[in-house]
């Protein structure tokens, strides 16, 4: 989940000076990009105007990827044409399976664990790694928030009384910690699992945008170098996926491959290579981070201002080497440190973009916590974001969970069977297929905050205008400011209740111009990412694989599922009738 703790501004945004591309072992591909003066161009057309006046983004956008994205026929053909196969396997691949699974409790894993013990009950045991004091606290967490989970509601209904014997006789709760040895288990339970185990899923991470360099570290670095660690100790292990995040790919633009990352890269440089090869720029390496995190912290003699100096450097790192912020940064630093630690060890990466709530299974809505959406979702929602610093044209990719999970479970089979020790990269996207815009996304809120308004303290409903764009955070601030004074315009006020007033407007444009500042990166994005490895994969699958464990984003009609599923599920499992956050 997004945590908001202490935002604070990101860097001011760069302009690029060159698109990265990349060509690709089996298929080419003809970049048409656009130069970055038509992007401006466009970019301030759109900023400012209603939305009415904006045309048919919808069509623009299919065009646009058309255009920069000369796909081949003969790829063309693929991706439409599913082909007769006898499938995968996947449910015979998971039957006698042992699955360890680290951050168990989570939204993504949670939602994995429900279907794989829905769709291959013969699974043997899932082995879920908590962080808990005890056996006794792991087994009450494992009990409230997976057991008693209404995401589990249907496998209740399929085993009636026989439910929570059979949960208990596949779930298995660990006490542990992945950041330290053995993944914090202790020496018997360590041993016995690294005996018994066939597979590793690792969901763990730290995903606040703008975290301490050093627990973003600790999380998205060291806890996969431990977890390397253990695996090479796992006798019987045939595949070790990790997600990681499609905007892992940093500031790269135009169209992203499904390419691995090894220790030593650094998208910065690739830049800066394609201009001059004679350029030196220093390489990226988890250790160096690392060391230089330690020797500043043995530096400062006292905790005053520690936190902010950690986050301040994560950001810097992440900027100096070409990432958005300490999140993508960190994560892609733990895909390097996989790649060379693995040896032998089968490595499956999947890199899902914006992660939202179920669009099917197990049923449509279900979503655990406010996910990278949601916050501008419904700060909007309660009038409180008229404005947003990003432009309109700006593709947004979004994808269910249960794509998420359907490709998982499918990728892990067809790798697990293979067993080649090498690192194989999925991006579970859906912008390349379906592509959908920022200004799609806040005209369909438009739509359903007017039709289903948000009543106020007073009783009132919140009314909503259509969504306004800045690409400059001055005019976005000064635009609100001017929002807020209008609100109170024609009232008589004392001094002292106007410097209140005042006063109260001036936390509220810090915070929003903060709140911007955190996703402005991601509003102004101009990377999509390429699914060839998700479209082979689809292609591999049986026809009833592919209805059981749906993966083809292209279905998705954005307007109905955001109006229709998306919001009414975070408004019943996340809200639950509470007040919104401020």
């Amino acid at each position: 989940m997004l945590l908001f703790k202490n935002i604070s501004p990101l860097h001011t945004r760069e302009l690029p000076t060159k698109l990265f591309s990349e060509n690709h072992d089996s298929t080419v591909f003809r970049y048409n990009i656009s130069s970055l003066e038509n992007h401006k161009k466009a970019r301030k057309r759109f900023c400012c105007m209603k939305s009415e006046n904006l045309g048919n983004p919808q069509k623009s956008l299919l065009k646009a990827v058309t255009d920069v994205a000369a796909i081949t026929m003969e790829e063309n053909e693929v991706l439409n044409t599913p082909k007769v196969s006898n499938g995968i396997g996947i449910v015979d691949f998971f039957e006698g399976k042992n699955v360890l699974v680290t951050g168990a409790t989570g939204f993504l894993a949670k939602a994995l664990v429900e279907k794989m013990l829905r769709t291959t009950p013969k699974i043997n045991k899932i082995y879920l790694l908590i962080r808990a004091k005890d056996k006794g606290v792991a087994f009450d967490r494992v009990t409230s928030e997976i057991i008693e989970s209404k995401l589990f509601k249907g496998l209740e209904e399929i085993h009636g009384e026989y439910y929570k014997p059979f949960m208990l006789s596949k779930l298995v709760p660990v006490v542990g910690n992945i950041h330290e040895p053995n993944l914090g288990m202790d020496i018997i339970t360590a041993h016995t699992i690294s005996e018994e185990i066939d597979l590793i899923v690792d969901s763990a991470a730290n995903t606040t945008f703008d975290e301490r360099y050093d627990i973003a570290l600790e999380a998205n670095v060291t806890g996969p170098c431990q977890l390397m660690m253990f695996a090479k100790k796992c006798k019987k292990l045939k595949l070790l996926m990790h997600y990681s995040t499609a905007y892992a790919n940093g500031e790269r633009e135009g169209l992203i491959l499904e390419k691995p990352f090894t220790m030593g890269e650094s998208i910065t440089k690739e830049k800066i290579t394609s201009f001059s090869p004679f350029t030196k720029f220093p390489s990226l390496h988890a250790m160096s981070e690392m060391d230089l995190v330690s020797k500043l912290k043995n530096a400062i003699t006292t905790n005053n201002g520690l936190e902010q100096i950690m986050k301040d450097l994560g950001i810097e790192r992440a900027k100096l080497y070409g990432w958005q912020d300490t999140y993508s940064f960190t994560k892609a630093i733990g895909e390097m440190m996989i790649d060379s630690m693995r040896e032998e060890i089968p490595i499956l990466i999947l890199r899902p973009s914006m992660i939202a709530s179920s669009f099917r299974e197990p049923f449509p809505g279900w979503i655990q916590g406010f996910r990278v959406i949601d916050p501008s979702v419904f700060l909007y929602g309660k009038g409180d974001l008229p404005a947003f610093l990003g432009d309109p044209d700006c593709l947004v990719d979004v994808v269910p969970v249960d794509l998420v999970v359907n490709a998982t479970m499918a990728a892990i089979a067809k790798h697990g069977y293979l067993q080649n020790p090498q690192v194989n990269v999925y991006h579970v996207a859906s912008t390349f297929v379906n592509p959908f815009s920022l200004y799609q996304l806040f005209n369909y809120c438009y739509e359903y905050f007017t039709s289903f308004p948000f009543v106020n303290s007073k009783g009132d409903k919140v009314e909503v205008k259509e969504m306004k764009y800045f690409d400059k955070i001055s005019d976005f601030s000064n635009y609100i400011w001017e929002e807020l004074s209008s609100q109170h315009s024609g009232q008589d006020l004392n001094e002292k209740e106007l410097l209140k007033i005042q006063m109260r407007f001036k936390r509220k444009v810090e915070y929003l111009k903060h709140f911007c500042k955190l996703y402005e990166p991601y509003a102004f994005y101009r990377g999509w990412f390429h699914i060839g490895n998700m479209r082979n994969l689809m292609e591999e699958m049986s026809e009833e694989e592919r209805t059981s464990f749906e993966i083809d984003a292209s279905k998705i009609n954005w307007r109905d599922y955001l109006t229709g599923i998306h919001i009414p599920g975070v408004k019943e499992h996340v809200l639950k009738g509470r007040r919104l956050p401020s």
